[in-house]
């Protein structure tokens, strides 16, 4: 049986992928280079924690900060998967189709829970602040309200593409490229 024509979208999209990923391997590289050459800041971690501004800072960005390291490698962890399933990607491998469409779901949800969180995070600094935004200056309620807008339009834009490359590769005439 001969084999199925090669479609341009797949082996664009992986070459695209594959680049994005080693970019991100090679900056996932140096943050953690830079985290693990970097002295602990105690001071600074201490003010964060006290609240030296005078508002404390919320539990889930103090994790962050405590956790910095395994969030680095997390990370590097992500591009070094999504750089290996481009990979199978190109060289038309179905495990490489599958993990490729399994990173891409996963970054979708990823991304929308981003947002949420990020969205979270505001409300819970303005809360820690005693502070509505409208009664400081409407240009600073306006300004929070259209990053949140803009933050979930992005994600909404991530899951679409997302969605619509999944779907492109599930399709007859893609799957039948693969082996």
């Amino acid at each position: 049986m001969p084999a199925a024509p090669r479609s341009q979208f797949v082996t664009i999209t992986a070459w695209l992928s594959l680049a994005l990923a080693l970019v991100g391997v090679l900056t996932g590289l140096l943050q953690w280079a830079m985290f693990a050459a970097s002295p602990a800041d105690q001071g600074l971690l201490d003010a964060l924690t006290a609240g030296g501004s005078g508002v404390a800072l919320p539990p889930s960005l103090l994790w962050m900060f405590d956790h910095l390291g395994l969030l680095l490698l997390a990370s590097l962890l992500s591009s070094v998967l999504l750089a290996v399933a481009s990979w199978g990607l190109l060289q038309r491998r179905e495990w490489g189709r599958f993990g490729f469409i399994v990173l891409l779901a996963g970054g979708a949800l990823l991304t929308l829970a981003g947002a949420f969180a990020f969205d979270r995070l505001l409300a819970d600094l303005n809360a820690r602040a005693g502070l509505d935004p409208a009664s400081v200056d409407p240009l600073l309620a306006n300004l929070q309200a259209a990053m949140r807008m803009a933050m979930y339009a992005a994600a909404l834009l991530v899951g679409i593409l997302h969605g619509a490359i999944v779907w492109k590769l599930c399709t007859p005439a893609v799957r039948a490229e693969f082996r």
